[in-house]
């Protein structure tokens, strides 16, 4: 018996062929992921380490600058305006002419007064002939009477006269007349305005041709190289102010930097029809950078904690009624932690619980990360 060999199942063999092949294909098309795909990213922010401070706790209050010495410039007269002599901005000195009013009225009625000081100084040299004369005839009647050559009543009527132009009655004519005269020249002398004090004019408050009075302010004259803000002070705090302290004044429309300010007043009764007490505070303006009229902001220390611990004011949240920082864990992630503050200033704010000294705490990016977040680290200290 002859064997015959067996045929291959040609259709196994092609389906074994297309399995081996769309393998190869799908594993050919796979890519190699690569190492951390997918892994969180990590948010840059600023931190600064929990550290003993002396922290200052400072109170706020506003004002607006005013020179210290600043008068206001009030006419004695009431008048037109005819002339202003200065600018505001320009030094005036002590005398100096600043404006002018309208005095032809004033002068016709000097020439008036004149005429009348002549007319009774006239009637004086008259009158003082008359008195001459006057003498002359009693003491002439006199004698004529002692000799029995004249009546009783001639020599009294030669007293009478003789009396009565002594009565002072032309020399009073005569003061009263000058007396009009000084007062209509001192009246023409207010129509002449000038500087009180030495310093510079801040405003003018007229224009020529305007009508003034003696009510109305023309002009405020200042000395600018000293300035004061006064500020209200309630009581929980007035006995915390020392006189002659120094205090930060921020004048925001000249430069983000503080000035030295001097507390140079403090009341001891309270403002009228208010329940606090006016604090003056003067500022040394001799460079002339601030102006008289700007809003002052003043910082006043109120409280101290001397070696507190303390962090940086901008790490601190606020979050549902508690306060709350992040600090940075061994792993470089973000810790949320609730924190008890104590006093502050401007930059620092004193923690009583809730940190150690030498922890980290995030200062800036704070507000983008949440509990557990990976961050990458910049010290605030270093740079």
């Amino acid at each position: 018996m002859v064997n015959k060999k067996k045929q291959p199942n040609l259709f196994l063999l092609a389906a074994v062929m297309s399995l081996g092949l769309l393998l190869t294909i799908s594993g050919c098309g796979k890519q190699a992921m690569p190492p951390n795909q997918g892994s969180e990213s990590a948010t840059t922010v600023e931190v600064a380490a929990a550290a003993q401070r002396d922290i200052y706790g400072s109170t706020s209050y506003s004002g607006r600058l005013k020179a210290s010495s600043e008068v206001e410039v009030l006419p004695k007269t009431s008048e037109r305006i005819i002339s202003i002599n200065v600018k505001e901005g320009q030094r005036a000195s002590a005398g100096q002419i600043i404006m002018t009013l309208d005095s032809n009225s004033l002068q016709a009625s000097i020439k008036k007064a004149e005429a009348q000081v002549a007319s009774a100084q006239a009637s004086l040299k008259n009158n003082q002939i008359a008195l001459e004369a006057a003498r002359k005839t009693y003491e002439r009647t006199q004698t004529l009477y002692e000799a029995g050559a004249v009546s009783q009543t001639d020599l009294d009527n030669a007293q009478d006269t003789y009396n009565s132009l002594q009565s002072g009655a032309a020399e009073a004519a005569v003061a009263q007349a000058e007396a009009s005269l000084l007062e209509m020249q001192e009246q023409a002398s207010y129509c002449t305005i000038t500087a009180p004090v030495n310093g510079v004019i801040g405003r003018i408050d007229v224009a020529v041709g305007d009508y003034v009075t003696t009510a109305k302010t023309v002009a405020v004259i200042s000395d600018p190289q000293q300035l004061e803000v006064k500020i209200m002070v309630g009581e929980s705090d007035i006995s915390k102010i020392q006189l002659n302290s120094q205090v930060d004044v921020y004048v925001n429309a000249i430069s983000e930097d503080a000035f030295a300010g001097t507390v140079t007043s403090i009341a001891s009764v309270l403002e009228s029809n208010s329940d606090m007490y006016p604090v003056t505070v003067t500022i040394d303006n001799s460079e002339g950078k601030m102006k008289s009229g700007m809003y002052a902001k003043v910082l006043i220390d109120t409280s101290g904690a001397q070696s507190a611990l303390s962090i940086p004011l901008s790490a601190v949240i606020p979050s549902n009624g508690v306060e709350v920082v992040y600090t940075v864990t061994d792993e470089n992630k973000a810790k949320r932690v609730e924190v008890t503050t104590g006093i502050s200033d401007e930059t620092y704010v004193q923690i009583l619980s809730g940190l150690k000294a030498g922890e980290k705490v995030v200062t800036k990016g704070n507000t983008l990360i949440s509990d557990g977040s990976l961050l990458t680290t910049e010290s605030k200290e270093g740079k």
